[in-house]
């Protein structure tokens, strides 16, 4: 608490008490604890006093303890920027200013009660249904707070168990909790997995779900780094300006809202550096990292887990920031491991579709202006400095 400064143009009511007199002289250059240290008065009765009495903290308090805030703020993202700490998520997310994330991508805890941290913290994964759901609410608001405008959140989710320990998809129950916190729905993207448990009295559950949000419309997107191959790459239109030239597009069709990928089984590849109860792959979560977001930008997952997106970011050339309880040693082994992609491939692209558009390919020749010695320097220049 920081010390509360008197108005000069305030005087005490005749009615207050000696000790009530005495206490507000203490206020004066006094912090709450310490008048509740030197009178034994509790800090909410401190604060009644002063409210009745109009010596509370005036507006430009307020603002610097804003300012200070947010310094705190910058101070802890730039201390760990690329590095995940072992926190809580909602302290964690606290720290970081608002507007600095320009992609969240994470997945919760189902609240199924998965062995999180193993018998270290037996009650990671249990919580009762109504405080699962205010956790749920508050970490999305505190994720809608960091994005910066344009930002996205990339939030994978599964089923949970309601109160009545019934199953409830999760994106249905936070729909409009995200919605309550300003974002702006983009996609639900459907999680294809070839395999998983099979329940003896309904369907196998093969599929889970990516709610897609954005901070504003002006979201970034990149469907180029998404694109599947078409099927019929030369397929031409048939009408229109365009009749008899190629229809498609030469880096492959646009993405959809279906992928399938591989979940991460127990004999998997990326499970070599140690075992995590539910780890996402990184195909899903580096696909999501290179639709939408740039080199450079900052990519923040508050349930780190085995370190799946900061292996993404790392090779997509992304910094990160992240926060989890558990799995320190897991995350050191994996990370050291991991490299920047040397290059960035474009899926979208096969050697069917390259032959097409390279039988269409025609030389085409073009006579360059002449250019002066200085204007290629200053061009040179320009381009490298």
């Amino acid at each position: 608490m920081t010390a509360l400064a008197l108005q000069s143009n305030i005087t005490p009511e005749p009615e207050l008490t000696q000790q009530e007199r005495h206490v507000l002289a203490l206020l004066s250059n006094h912090t709450y604890d310490e008048v509740r240290l030197q009178t034994g008065w509790s800090r909410g009765k401190i604060y009644s006093l002063a409210m009745r009495v109009g010596a509370r903290k005036n507006e430009a308090r307020i603002r610097e303890r804003r300012d200070e805030r947010k310094q705190r703020q910058l101070e802890f993202l730039n201390e760990i920027i690329n590095s995940t700490v072992k926190c809580d998520v909602l302290d964690f997310l606290d720290g970081i200013p608002n507007d600095e994330v320009s992609l969240h991508a994470t997945s919760p805890p189902y609240n199924l009660g998965k062995s999180y941290g193993g018998a270290d913290s037996p009650g990671a994964d249990r919580m009762r249904f109504a405080y699962y759901h205010g956790f749920l609410m508050q970490v999305i608001s505190e994720m809608a707070r960091t994005l910066k405008p344009g930002g996205t959140l990339f939030l994978n989710l599964g089923s949970t168990r309601d109160w009545e320990d019934r199953l409830m998809p999760l994106d249905v129950l936070v729909y409009e909790d995200c919605r309550r916190a300003g974002l702006v729905f983009q996609s639900r993207i459907i999680w294809e997995v070839p395999f998983g448990l099979t329940p003896k009295r309904r369907l196998s559950e093969r599929y889970e779900t990516i709610l897609v949000w954005s901070k504003g419309d002006a979201q970034t997107f990149n469907p180029s780094a998404a694109r599947v191959p078409q099927k019929e790459p030369g397929k031409r239109a048939f009408k229109g300006s365009n009749h008899g030239k190629l229809s498609g597009h030469p880096l492959g069709a646009h993405p959809s809202n279906v992928w399938p990928i591989r979940n991460v089984g127990s004999s998997n590849k990326e499970r070599k550096w140690g075992a995590h109860p539910a780890q996402y792959p990184l195909t899903l979560v580096k696909r999501g990292i290179l639709l939408y977001s740039m080199p450079g930008d900052l990519v923040c997952d508050c349930f780190s887990g085995s370190g799946t997106t900061q292996h993404a970011a790392i090779e997509t050339g992304r910094n990160f920031i992240g926060a989890d309880l558990f799995y320190e040693d897991l995350r050191a082994r994996r990370l050291a491991e991991v490299m920047p992609d040397s290059f960035s491939p474009l899926p979208g692209v096969s050697d069917q579709s390259i032959a097409v558009w390279q039988a269409e390919a025609r030389r085409v020749e073009l006579s360059a202006p002449p250019i002066t010695p200085t204007a290629e320097l200053k061009m040179i220049q320009e381009t490298f400095f």
